[in-house]
């Protein structure tokens, strides 16, 4: 695991060492270069597989193949088997010395005989060919720019941003954002600058750039297997995938939420660890109905895990803001993003690698919009009259909370696309703001020079375009090739890698995706019960409580802090005056919005955290150009110096539990 970073085209070690520099964070090990004519790789690394000989770049037995590769590759023992019966010599015994030798015997196609989550850059000196390939399911990152002079490409945007410090936002970038919550596909907030999408491989040769895809779940087919049969098969793919994932030559620990998808990543590793230590975290003080830190401490002591609590004040970690985007290089509309990267700065104190159940929700339908595609059908069999003017009526009359509960706000969000075909009350469920609503929020320089201004052409691209898949398979599908990846693995990503920590999700695994996604509908959503087929098989492993207990989600306080102790930054931070000057968004309308927020009429936490995650990126890269965050504070945020928070960072404690 590491960050891996370089260019073609450009003599100039000195930038490379600047753009390695700024990904330090995900590799404090070591530091490796390779330096050519036109050519410059570079990486960070954490030493987690090949203690003693597995430093990078690494070069075939001529050297003139190398590469910089930041993941892991599960099946590196029996590819290392193979090649050697084909004649290759190693040096070493590093998961990453199996892709030099497989691009030797495959060409490019060695990325299919590739088992885990990777991002690859590649130099060929006799092809004078730059090779980029990131993983199926998008567990890590990579980015590029290139144009008439080269191209640069890092894990992260802040090591091209060394290079580029000229920034021009793309408009379509905050439409979309405002839509989805995330960008798809290979765009970035940075024109110029674009993502590798998961599952694809880009060559850059003799000054060209082809992008393809390689892989995609094509199961046309749905599986012919009884719910029997699938289960075994469950079974064993689950024990095999966590298998692969305790690879490692230093100890692996577990995020554990209590929650279904992590504790049965912890249950099989405790079938083949005899010790794992479990890490959760949660809120003391009035924050505390955000906690399901009971649950996590029943798994642990049901599994015999050595669990670690770690408990944050009641107050709000607003400081570390300017960290976290540093981090991300882009908003993120995340607000558990604080509460993850302290766990990871946590757990980092323990272990190098972790375990987590991301992935879970969206492979087995676990999310409520999920069971909402049923509801609906259920819905619409009440009379149009009772559904207007008696089930709305009232629920438009309840306040939507911001202590806990997000029943009203989803039921809201359910009445107002009842009338809709599904595909389309679907799309208001997902989206991040409601059509009207962000349209409304949009400065007028966004939305004339945005092509698409709603921002949900992608969205609408999977769900309502001709298809014979049905609703719930087009939902999953973007759920696995949009929202995971681009949404919940990038903050898991950028967060656990702040600290040097690795984070593994067995549960994103290509082929146990491939595999869940061929089962009927009916084996993973059965009527309204989600995650059905895992529910059954987990029952061999976990307390019945957990594993049939509703799911309550991941959560921060951040709506209610809101209202109270951040109401003067909300107000100052999203001035008309501070928004009107960035010139994003319409100040005016942000207004309205924070207003029905502080009311009570609308719960828009994760909304408002999103506008402000938006307006604290373009305040911090595009106004002040960081090319470092590391000392960038609150303070130094245009909007901020009204504002007087509470320092919580030290409320934490180790709850450390056996």
């Amino acid at each position: 695991m590491c960050g891996i970073t370089g260019f073609v085209g450009l003599t100039d070690e000195n930038l490379l060492r600047a753009m390695c520099a700024s990904l330090v964070h995900r590799g404090p090990d070591d530091a490796g270069f390779y330096v050519g004519a036109g050519v410059g790789l570079a990486m960070r690394r954490l030493a987690v597989i090949d203690l003693k000989t597995g430093n990078q770049p690494i070069a075939n037995e001529t050297h003139d193949v190398w590469v910089v590769f930041n993941g892991e590759i599960y099946n590196y023992e029996e590819l290392r088997n193979q090649l050697q019966r084909r004649g290759h010599r190693f040096s070493t015994t590093s998961d990453t010395e199996t892709i030099v030798h497989s691009y030797e015997e495959y060409g490019l196609d060695f990325v299919h005989h590739l088992r885990g989550m990777f991002g690859i850059a590649l130099w060929d000196e006799k092809q004078q060919r730059l090779v980029l390939a990131r993983d199926r399911i998008g567990e890590k990152p990579l980015y590029y720019a290139h144009d008439e002079r080269g191209l640069l490409f890092g894990s992260e945007l802040k090591s091209i941003l060394q290079y580029r410090r000229q920034r021009t936002v793309d408009p379509q970038a905050v439409c979309d954002f405002l839509a989805a919550g995330y960008i798809a596909g290979a765009q970035t907030f940075y024109q110029g600058i674009q993502k590798l999408p998961p599952g694809y491989l880009l060559v850059y040769e003799r000054g060209q750039v082809s992008v393809q895809r390689y892989w995609r779940s094509e199961r046309t087919e749905k599986s012919s297997l009884t719910f029997v049969e699938a289960s075994e098969e469950l079974r064993a793919r689950l024990q095999e995938t966590v298998r692969l994932c305790l690879k490692s030559d230093v100890e692996v620990g577990a995020f554990l939420s209590g929650g279904l998808d992590s504790s049965v990543t912890v249950a099989l590793m405790r079938k083949q660890n005899a010790q794992v230590q479990t890490f959760s975290v949660g809120y003391s003080g009035q924050a505390v109905g955000f906690n399901e830190l009971p649950y996590a401490q029943r798994v642990a002591d049901d599994l015999g895990t050595t669990h670690h609590e770690l408990i944050l004040g009641p107050h709000s970690s607003l400081d570390l803001l300017p960290r976290i985007l540093w981090h991300y290089d882009e908003p993120h509309g995340e607000p558990t993003s604080v509460l993850v990267y302290l766990l990871c700065e946590f757990a980092r104190q323990r272990v190098k690698v972790v375990l987590g159940g991301t992935g879970g929700d969206e492979i087995f339908f676990g999310y409520p919009r999920h069971s909402g595609i049923r509801l609906l059908e259920y819905y619409r069999w009440l009379p149009r009259l009772v559904r207007k003017n008696l089930v709305e009526r009232l629920v438009m009359l309840w306040p939507e909370s911001t202590t806990g509960s997000r029943f009203a706000k989803r039921v809201k969000r359910f009445v107002m696309g009842s009338d809709l075909p599904a595909a389309d009350a679907y799309l208001t469920w997902v989206s991040l703001l409601h059509k009207d609503v962000r349209n409304e929020l949009l400065s007028a320089r966004t939305q004339a020079t945005a092509g698409d201004p709603l921002g949900d052409r992608v969205l609408r691209d999977y769900l309502t375009q001709p298809s014979t898949d049905s609703l719930l398979d087009r939902a999953a599908r973007l759920d696995v090739e949009g929202y995971l990846p681009e949404y919940q693995l990038a903050y898991m990503d950028r967060m656990s890698m702040a600290h040097g920590l690795e984070v593994r999700s067995p549960l994103c695994d290509f082929d146990l995706v491939d595999f869940v996604l061929s089962l009927p509908a009916s084996y993973r959503l059965k009527g309204q019960h989600s995650k059905h087929i895992l529910k059954t098989v987990a029952r061999e492993w976990l307390p019945s409580e957990i594993c049939e207990r509703r799911k309550v989600g991941f959560d921060s306080p951040i709506g209610q802090w809101f209202k109270d102790e951040l109401r003067p930054f909300l107000h100052n931070f999203l001035s008309r005056e501070q928004i009107q000057r960035s010139g994003l968004l319409d100040g005016e309308k942000v207004q309205e919005v924070v207003q029905q927020h502080l009311s009570g009429r609308r719960d828009y936490s994760l909304q408002l955290w999103s506008l402000i995650a938006l307006e604290a990126w373009y305040r911090m890269y595009i106004e002040d150009g960081i090319t470092c965050g590391v000392n960038y504070s609150l303070k130094d945020l245009r909007g901020t110096l009204a504002y007087k928070g509470v320092q919580c960072r030290a409320g934490g404690s180790d709850g450390n539990k056996s």
